[in-house]
């Protein structure tokens, strides 16, 4: 992991281990609607862009939110 680590990742991160005893999908869910809810929609594109950039400081559980929240943003969930 790089030293310097995104605001949005670190964050993101935090949230994912909070569901992570979820199972996956539900935990995806329920991280995207967290973030949703919580961050703003400059946040929420940060996010978005590190998911498409592959970073991989990201949890697993944080990309897949990631990709639902692009999803909800574009009205296809």
């Amino acid at each position: 992991m790089n030293e310097h680590v995104p605001a949005e990742a670190r964050m993101g991160n935090d949230i994912a281990r909070q569901f992570a005893h979820l199972p996956p999908a539900q935990a995806a869910e329920a991280i995207a609607g967290h973030i949703e809810r919580f961050w703003d929609p400059r946040m929420r594109r940060n996010l978005e862009a590190l998911a498409a950039a592959h970073d991989d400081s990201l949890d697993p559980l944080l990309v897949d939110a990631a990709g639902r929240l692009a999803a909800h943003a574009s009205g296809t969930s």
